[in-house]
């Protein structure tokens, strides 16, 4: 591959150095290559065969959702702290450059998930998520009472500070300090991981990945207008009601990451968890 589209966390002086740096390196190799920073408007262009994020994991994650439909292998250029998601860093990405322009290199998939809420939402107006969706109370130290259904079938009704629908990459996410399992990034697999239950029997779920998952908010009295914050990986917040459900199921469109690293996944945990 020859060329590449950056894609920076923000306009940092040393990211913006360092990718500088990268588009000078691709263009004397023959390559073509342009960058961004993410919140900003900006086109990717057709012929791109690799995006390269740099910042941490929340950059390959806003990454992975705005080119999802492009179907474009990113490669994370860890800046940030625990980056399990990213392959590079500062002083690694040059000879990977190399690696990229001789093909040497391998193509991992992630499943990713699919939300929205029912009925005020279509279907096709879905939200991504390469990590998670989280629903939580709005309010501090409220606990909130949500029921979950799987494929239409009654699962729970937890008493809760939130649920967490996580995939496998995110299960090193938020569904890991909610004492989650932690799976292997390339399976397919559903995680629903209670936050903060109130009962001593409640524990994580793990799902077939082609469940549906539906939650469900029950009000505390029913003339009281409570609702819970549900995100996508921390982003495209909305409100969900009592006369609303929250629909989440495996997305169609898969994650693609650039893997150079012979590290396997329990050697990747090990050190990550030991820093």
């Amino acid at each position: 591959m020859d060329k590449f589209f950056i894609v920076l966390r923000d306009n940092h002086r040393d990211k913006l150095q360092l990718a500088q740096q990268i588009i000078k390196s691709i263009e004397s190799k023959g390559g073509k290559c342009d960058y961004a920073v993410l919140g900003s408007s900006y086109d990717i262009a057709d012929d791109t065969q690799c995006i390269l994020a740099i910042g941490g994991d929340g950059t390959m994650i806003r990454a992975a959702q705005q080119s999802l439909e492009l179907d474009i292998p990113i490669l994370g250029i860890n800046f940030g702290h625990m980056g399990y998601l990213c392959d590079l860093d500062k002083d690694s990405v040059f000879p990977a450059l190399d690696r990229l322009f001789k093909d040497d290199y391998d193509i991992e998939t992630r499943m990713m998930l699919n939300g929205y809420i029912a009925p005020t939402e279509d279907e096709a107006k879905h939200s991504s998520s390469l990590n998670d969706v989280i629903i939580k109370s709005c309010e501090d130290q409220h606990v909130t009472r949500l029921s979950v259904y799987v494929n239409d079938n009654y699962l729970f009704t937890y008493d809760c500070d939130g649920i967490i629908i996580s995939t496998p990459t995110g299960s090193t996410a938020y569904n890991l300090s909610a004492h989650g399992p932690i799976v292997n990034p390339v399976t397919s697999l559903i995680l629903l991981t209670p936050i903060n239950p109130h009962t001593l029997n409640a524990r994580s779920i793990v799902l077939d990945c082609n469940d549906v998952v539906s939650v469900k908010m029950i009000p505390k009295s029913i003339d009281a207008d409570d609702k819970v914050l549900v995100s996508f990986d921390g982003r495209n917040r909305r409100y969900l009601r009592a006369d609303e459900k929250l629909i989440v199921s495996m997305a169609k469109n898969r994650a693609k990451m650039v893997r150079l690293s012979s590290e396997n996944f329990l050697d990747r945990i090990r050190n990550k968890m030991q820093e």
